[in-house]
């Protein structure tokens, strides 16, 4: 089985690698302990945890309107070390993307553009997506979610 880790789920590990104030630090660090331990079980256990290139993409741009884009895209580099990247495939993902957008559109419940790649990609892997969102992701009919951000 694969897990693909949505953005929020990314950004939680980030801020966990980041100095704050010892209060929240300890919080942050607490929270990206929790995510990369359960990865770590599920690799153990012969699953693969992986990334999007849509969620790598998106954190990109988060670097770059970052204070500081050098210091920045370096913690998130440290975040993705231990998953696997995976492209989006041109023969399968644009499917399950016009799939996923019509259903929802046509029901009056769409979901934002990156939540839509990430959720055709994940669907396309028959992954499970790993993400804090599940109320937003659930809209898309078939796709496995869950929030390891507990």
């Amino acid at each position: 089985m694969t897990y693909l880790l949505d953005t929020d789920t990314l950004i939680f590990m980030v801020r966990g690698l980041k100095i704050h104030t010892p209060k929240r630090q300890r919080r942050r660090h607490a929270l990206a302990r929790h995510i990369f331990d359960i990865g770590r079980q599920k690799t153990l256990a012969g699953h693969e945890v992986a990334l999007s290139a849509i969620t790598v993409a998106e954190m990109e741009v988060g670097a770059r309107n970052s204070v500081n884009y050098e210091e920045e895209i370096e913690v998130v580099r440290r975040a993705m070390l231990p998953f696997a990247l995976l492209d989006f495939d041109a023969s399968s993902c644009p499917v399950s993307y016009g799939e996923i957008r019509h259903r929802l559109a046509s029901l009056g419940t769409p979901i934002g553009n990156m939540d839509l790649f990430i959720a055709a990609h994940a669907q396309a892997l028959k992954a499970t997506l790993v993400t804090n969102n599940i109320a937003e992701f659930s809209r898309v009919h078939g796709l496995a979610c869950e929030n390891w951000a507990h």
